[in-house]
């Protein structure tokens, strides 16, 4: 009885809303105690492997990003739409799975709602609001690869490329050129969709072909034949929905 009432003494005073269930054995809540009142019944939540949330009602998007940092240790840093979210762009989805980049030599199993990917390109990460996150092209560009529908695909980076200093075209080919090829096919027609001016009407960034096309913006006049752009951005942006689609049935 003495040790349930010092345990929520204990309880009472706990100054975050995640914690690992070592670090509460260290402030007097027993791994018994606080496995037991994480139980779909209790009051407490479990997030992930030896983490849980110590505050009723459901986990928020913050408590699934500390849960995931916690399990993954100081050197890990959030990536993909939540960290594009963090940097201020509004088409990633809050549902989306949090992304945590970890380095090479770190193996930790992915679960529900979070994904852990190990990479020999760690970057440095920058804080918003506390949270160690990777640069915005980095961010924005795992996001982009990760399988998307065409249609967020294309929301994500015309958004990333329009929103003022934060990813430059020219940054975003190159950090997809830079990493692994997997889930890049839609990534890429998308870009060549928006070398192609195809964005929505706006003031947009002019830029150069794509390294490897080959092929000038078109001219005025090559808009206005019956091979407009729309048609062939259209065509690619299609077929890399397809290939992706069938990659991962």
């Amino acid at each position: 009885m003495q040790k349930s009432i010092a345990a929520k003494a204990a309880a009472a005073n706990l100054r975050r809303r995640v914690y690992r269930v070592a670090e509460l054995a260290k402030l007097g809540i027993s791994q018994s105690t606080a496995y037991r009142w994480a139980r779909a019944d209790g009051p407490w939540t479990r997030l992930a492997p030896g983490i849980v949330l110590v505050a009723p009602g459901p986990a928020t998007v913050r408590d699934r990003i500390d849960a995931a940092l916690l399990r993954a240790g100081p050197a890990a840093m959030v990536t993909g739409m939540h960290a594009a979210r963090l940097h201020g762009l509004k088409s990633p989805p809050e549902s989306a799975d949090v992304h945590i980049l970890i380095p090479h030599g770190q193996k930790i199993q992915s679960y529900a709602g979070t994904r852990f990917e190990r990479t020999t390109r760690l970057p440095k990460p920058v804080f918003v609001d506390g949270i160690p996150v990777a640069p915005p092209v980095r961010a924005v560009m795992d996001g982009a690869r990760t399988f998307l529908s065409a249609a967020l695909t294309k929301q994500l980076l015309f958004e990333a490329v329009q929103h003022e200093n934060l990813c430059d075209f020219e940054e975003l080919v190159t950090e997809m050129n830079r990493g692994s090829r997997r889930g890049t096919a839609l990534p890429r027609a998308t870009l060549r969709a928006y070398r192609l001016d195809l964005a929505p009407p706006c003031d947009l960034l002019r830029v150069a072909p794509l390294a490897g096309s080959g092929k000038p913006p078109p001219s005025a006049r090559a808009a206005r034949s019956r091979r407009h752009p729309l048609a062939v951005a259209g065509r690619l942006i299609s077929r890399a929905f397809l290939r992706t689609q069938a990659l991962n049935p």
